[in-house]
């Protein structure tokens, strides 16, 4: 089973590969353990976790192209028939020099490229097969996705993390909109219409905006995905925060929220039109996970998150006349 590169990936630090109507990931056995035993109410607002496969690369050296593929077939999740465009695979290919690239003449996310080329020549190093998660592609229906992938919760590093790392990921929070409003742009991606073309943001740029910047990211997406669409997806968001309120126990460090549709259909409030999920899940807990500590109340700081989506999402929301919008927002 043939693994490609994976067009609409915004966000993460690793290479997301497409197989067959999934999503492959480099498998973390702490997320792999937390989706086996996950909440069933959860599990809606989730993709569906299929298996834990291996996965071998190899470069044939007259020709550059490279073959990645898993040892073994699913088919649990296959693609169902889509546009041209969206149907034809890409792969990889390795350069003279000996990196790798993505061997596409379409348009690509220049940062999901080279995510997804360094877990390519990473493999092609290892003499063994690399283990990588399955799971539910949830744009693989659609025809032109628009995605947008937001980091929640006032907290990114789980207990595990080592002092450096928690300092990194400290920093980050303090000076990005996560310490204030519990969330941060990781990446967007718009199909524009009139140009027959997807732009993109990509998180150094979701690290660097203030409120007021957020708020205008937000209502882009929202304005293009329009009216009906927008307020199914308010919605979701509301239902997955009430949900989350009843969590006892449970920390959601370093996850996002993903909210798609497909710009290619039209506007509609039918339940299937966008998705709304909360992924992400290698930092997460709940007590009796593992040996994690344990934790008392909701994640406040995840629920904060949720809330400042909602917010931005919602229509006419008066600004505060202290703050200033930012030079992205004024221009949209």
């Amino acid at each position: 089973m043939e693994l490609t590169a994976f067009r609409h990936q915004v966000g993460g630090h690793f290479g997301i590969l497409s197989c067959n109507g999934h999503v492959a990931k480099p498998s973390n056995l702490r997320e792999m353990a937390f989706y086996k035993v996950m909440n069933s109410e959860l599990k809606h607002f989730s993709p569906a976790f299929c298996k834990e496969v291996d996965v071998r690369a190899s470069v044939n050296p007259v020709t550059g192209q490279i073959i990645v593929e898993a040892l073994e077939k699913l088919d649990c999740h296959k693609k169902k028939s889509s546009s041209k465009h969206e149907r034809s695979s890409t792969g990889f290919r390795q350069n003279t020099d000996g990196h790798v690239t993505v061997d596409t003449e379409k348009q690509w996310n220049p940062w999901a490229a080279e995510c997804q080329c360094k877990v390519v020549e990473r493999m092609l190093k290892e003499p063994d097969p690399t283990p990588f998660l399955l799971l539910e592609n949830v744009v693989a229906h659609y025809t032109r996705p628009c995605v947008l992938d937001l980091k929640i919760g006032t907290r990114q590093h789980g207990d595990d993390a080592s002092e450096s790392k928690r300092h990194r990921q400290l920093m980050k929070c303090r000076h990005s909109t996560s310490a204030t409003l519990g969330v941060r742009v990781v990446g967007m991606q718009l199909y524009e219409a009139e140009t027959k073309s997807y732009s993109y943001v990509e998180k150094q740029e979701g690290r660097r905006i203030d409120a007021a910047g957020f708020r205008g990211y937000v209502k882009r997406f929202i304005k293009c995905c329009g009216r009906s669409r927008a307020a199914r997806i308010r919605q979701k968001l509301s239902k997955l925060r009430s949900l989350l309120a009843e969590f006892e126990g449970y920390r959601f460090f370093s996850a996002s929220i993903l909210i798609a549709f497909d710009a290619e259909a039209a506007d509609s409030s039918s339940d299937d039109a966008v998705k709304v999920c909360i992924i992400d899940f290698a930092h997460s807990t709940f007590s009796g996970f593992f040996e994690d500590l344990a934790y008392s109340g909701a994640d406040e700081g995840c629920l904060l998150g949720l809330d400042s989506i909602v917010e931005a999402m919602e229509p006419n929301v008066p600004k505060d006349p202290s703050s200033q919008m930012s030079s992205y927002e004024k221009k949209i």
